[in-house]
């Protein structure tokens, strides 16, 4: 259910930016691994929405493992 929605949201954000996230299905199972709360799956979306505005270019992309990891590690250092 959590991976339904973390998958809707990054459609939304290829809709809007017309570009394809290569690496779609791997970072839905990525954020589905690293939490089961809405609110934080939110958060991750948000700030893969701000990364691929700044990094797109209007076709394919992939998002980086070290993204990733760093949108987690801010999330963890903000929870604290």
């Amino acid at each position: 259910m959590m991976e339904d929605r973390i998958l809707a949201h990054l459609e939304i954000i290829e809709s809007v930016y017309g570009v394809e996230i290569l690496n779609k299905s791997r970072v839905v199972q990525w954020i589905g691994e690293i939490t089961d709360d809405d609110k934080q799956a939110l958060t991750i979306a948000t700030a893969l929405n701000t990364w691929i505005m700044m990094n797109s270019t209007g076709s394919g992309l992939e998002i980086p493992i070290t993204v990733l990891e760093q949108i987690q590690a801010n999330l963890i250092s903000k929870s604290r």
